[in-house]
């Protein structure tokens, strides 16, 4: 996995949220294609999850027929995990502490995704 040619993007964003943890962007079948902040491995796990994840809320909002899903927030003690669909096949997973400013992330999420999620679309595969 490599990040080098999103580098630019994941430092910009670090800039504007200073105390994020972890960027990663992952594909719908849960692989990471691009991370920062975070091992490998954690990587990995983070991207699996997030991909199973915005399937399921993705299939929610189709049973209660209450439109596309812009976003998912997933508080836990200690952090909020911020996912995101940013193109077709692609999403993005965000960690913040929970002392963090979660509107300030949450805006730094949505103008990232809105200036560059169609650049970071996942190809079809062949």
């Amino acid at each position: 996995m490599s990040s080098d040619n999103l580098s630019w993007l994941f430092e910009d964003f670090r800039r504007q949220v200073p105390d994020v943890r972890g960027l990663i962007v992952f594909s719908a079948d849960g692989l990471p294609t691009s991370s920062s902040g975070m091992p490998e491995d954690e990587a990995d796990a983070l991207a699996a999850l997030g991909a199973s994840i915005n399937s399921m809320v993705a299939r929610a909002s189709a049973h209660t027929g209450s439109g596309g899903v812009r976003g998912t927030l997933i508080e836990s003690d200690e952090a909020f995990l911020m996912l995101s669909q940013v193109a077709e096949r692609t999403g993005l997973l965000v960690v913040v502490p929970a002392s963090a400013d979660l509107e300030l992330a949450a805006t730094a999420v949505e103008e990232l995704v809105s200036q560059v999620g169609s650049h970071l679309a996942t190809p079809a595969r062949r």
